[in-house]
């Protein structure tokens, strides 16, 4: 192993995590991608170039469930012992349950929180004990986690803990490792995509209240927000506007102006 820095980035194989595999790549970084499939799948499910990538020389495939514990711990015990800690963490590994609250299942709700929240536990509890100073931390949690909109009780709240679980590990990490949470509005991701298909038209009215952005758009300001150490990270004007005005504005206008905005769908 040489002097080049370690990148772990979770979620790796698609959307946000996979352009940030490629940018730290181009980066001269080593690369260590952690997702669900298993390796003996992955030519059945990538496509030749995202299958190159992850067969490079300077890139090393990690198979877990970021939900289970046991499995995060040995996959990171077996990183650090070939390769050493990372000194960049970019927990990009995420679960999307929208819709209605009276629609959501407890199920929803409990996947909602295993991965987003007790995944991003996981991830900082085995990575940041050995990580050396002057490494840096990053969660991906999502303008949902800094405003509550209609449709995302399960995927909101679960974004609101990381938020909260960042800046509390921001705090105590201080001075020793740099901690970042970063809160994008809709990006053009497969998870996206997907969404799109059932979502709610009053999701549809606040999310654009937001912004979307292409990943061509967030991903540069998100790698821009990493190299300055920044603690939120927000890309998008659209998004930025939004998260400043539900800081300065009171709580009432907030609610007055979300009712008109869900009104004009649901009526």
């Amino acid at each position: 192993m040489d002097t080049k820095k370690i990148a772990l980035i979770t979620g790796g194989l698609s959307g946000i995590g996979l352009e940030l595999v490629k940018h730290y790549l181009g980066a001269g970084y080593w690369v260590a991608i952690l997702d669900l499939p298993q390796r003996e799948t992955l030519s059945d499910s990538l496509t030749a170039d995202v299958l190159r990538i992850v067969q490079g020389l300077d890139t090393r495939y990690l198979s877990a469930n970021i939900a289970n514990q046991q499995q995060v711990n040995q996959v990171i015990k077996t990183l650090v012992s070939d390769w050493g800690a990372p000194d960049l963490v970019v927990n990009c590994a995420g679960i999307l349950r929208a819709g209605p609250f009276s629609e959501l299942s407890a199920q929803d709700f409990t996947q909602s929180y295993q991965v987003n929240v007790l995944g991003s536990r996981h991830l900082a509890a085995a990575c940041l004990p050995v990580m050396e100073q002057g490494s840096h931390f990053a969660f991906i949690a999502s303008m949902a986690g800094t405003v509550g909109i209609y449709g995302y009780s399960a995927y909101g709240s679960s974004k609101f803990a990381v938020l909260g679980f960042a800046q509390c590990l921001r705090c105590e990490y201080a001075g020793h490792i740099d901690i970042s949470v970063i809160c994008p509005p809709e990006i053009d991701t497969p998870m996206v995509q997907t969404e799109i298909q059932t979502m709610h038209p009053a999701t549809r009215v606040l999310k654009d209240f937001a912004g979307r952005l292409t990943l061509s758009e967030a991903v540069p300001q998100i790698i821009k927000g990493l190299e300055r150490r920044r603690f939120m990270i927000i890309p998008g004007f659209l998004a930025k506007c939004t998260f400043w005005m539900n800081r300065i504005a009171p709580i009432w206008l907030q609610n007055a102006i979300m009712d008109w905005l869900v009104k004009r769908t649901t009526q």
